[in-house]
């Protein structure tokens, strides 16, 4: 590692953007009216092929099953999300037209914060940047499957 950046000062500078972009994304959502952690499972549920149980979605969410459950309630209430009959005894979900709405204008939205972000930032740099990511998630994958397996081994 160089020492010119030593490697806990890239990564504590990488945090620092994440938070920032995070930020970001939450101010936007805000004008909204829809919580990230709202926003997700919209977005999550408006791209799928089909719609996974809640079980399956705090599982992909890692949250409990009951925040899931939480989550849709105040979707639905909020009008993004229906609950609607399926094959006359299952609910299933789905996105509502307001929904839908609210999910193509945050893809304007965070194409338009993607856009700001990269300002000035050339198409050569920004490519030597995604081969560094790539890499260090790479280097980190070791660790988190062996991680995993760890923590399966406790349950």
């Amino acid at each position: 590692m160089s020492e010119k950046h030593p490697s806990n000062e890239i990564v504590q500078t990488f945090m620092c953007t994440d938070r920032m972009h995070r930020s970001a994304v939450e101010n936007q959502l805000v004008t909204l009216g829809i919580h990230r952690s709202q926003h997700m499972m919209l977005m999550f549920l408006a791209h799928c092929e089909k719609i996974p149980s809640q079980s399956e979605m705090a599982k992909r969410f890692e949250i409990s099953p009951a925040a899931v459950t939480g989550t849709i309630q105040k979707l639905e209430k909020a009008g993004l999300v229906e609950r609607r009959m399926k094959n006359g005894r299952e609910k299933e979900i789905a996105v509502s037209e307001a929904g839908h709405a609210i999910v193509e204008r945050t893809k304007a939205l965070f194409h338009e914060l993607d856009e700001i972000m990269c300002a000035g930032i050339s198409d050569d740099e920004l490519d030597a940047f995604m081969r560094v990511l790539e890499r260090m998630q790479g280097n980190l994958r070791g660790i988190n499957t062996s991680c995993e397996k760890e923590r399966n081994t406790q349950l």
